[in-house]
């Protein structure tokens, strides 16, 4: 399988935005999926520069933020699949900072005829093609809440879904910003598919973790057997210099524009 970052935190590739966001094109065989959107209309941009056809089998989006969402509405005209969504998704979301509270969700219709929403912990989305959602072990944090009937309630981002895929007897985990616990979804992941989990994908939400939570992950990739990781977007560089110097040999460093196997 191959994966393109179209949208990414950081980049080094001439002609490619980078912006506060995530997006991945996957091709697994005949099957062709776009992994969020990013924030702007440089999905399009990306995408053009890619040379990338539109004819995606369909589109997922990890979770309702604005980072990972608001590019869809610039190519939504250009699409004709599906966009899978978890229950939840429609909640309106908001971040508190300095005692405000900020929108940071999407303005998408919970009936608009695109979408489909899932329900189930686990649903396949094509043979060895599977949508994960992992509920948060936590209470939720300070800083991101939903409004529900005129009242700010903590969010436990019960829509987050990932996306698992068997390539051969290996089981690649592709995540967008992690809110639950990039631990605690590959825990659940190896639970569910009964195997370690050979490489992890995407944002762990751990940028502004202290020197010892970070540390801490980084053993956790260790003893859990993960061959390749692969940080992106809200990993932030401070995790990339921490698993450079512990796991070196399982880092692989790429931005937008970039392409790999698995």
């Amino acid at each position: 399988m191959k994966i393109k970052v179209l949208i990414n935190n950081w980049t080094f590739k001439a002609g490619y935005i980078a912006e506060h966001g995530l997006s991945l094109f996957i091709e697994k065989e005949n099957r062709k999926i776009l992994f969020d959107c990013g924030q702007s209309n440089a999905i399009l941009k990306n995408i053009e520069k890619a040379k990338i056809s539109f004819d995606f089998d369909t589109v997922v989006l990890s979770h309702s933020h604005y980072d990972h969402t608001g590019g869809l509405k610039y190519i939504i005209d250009k699409i004709s699949c599906p966009v899978f969504v978890h229950e939840g998704f429609f909640e309106k979301k908001y971040s508190l900072k300095s005692g405000e509270y900020r929108f940071i969700g999407h303005d998408f219709k919970e009936d608009a005829l695109r979408f489909k929403t899932v329900q189930d912990e686990v649903f396949e989305l094509f043979e060895d093609i599977y949508l994960l959602n992992v509920k948060s072990q936590a209470e939720g944090s300070e800083e991101f809440y939903i409004s529900k009937d005129g009242k700010f309630e903590k969010d436990l981002f019960l829509e987050e879904q990932s996306l698992v895929i068997k390539e051969k007897d290996k089981f690649i985990l592709i995540v967008g910003c992690s809110h639950n616990g990039i631990e605690n979804i590959i825990k659940r992941a190896e639970e569910i598919f009964k195997s370690s989990i050979f490489a992890v994908i995407g944002g762990f939400h751990s940028k502004d973790f202290p020197e010892e939570k970070m540390d801490d992950l980084c053993r956790f990739f260790a003893q859990h057997k993960v061959y390749k990781i692969i940080p992106l977007h809200c990993s932030g560089i401070e995790t990339l210099i921490c698993m450079g110097n512990i796991l070196p040999n399982k880092l692989k460093i790429v931005g937008a524009g970039d392409e790999f196997e698995l």
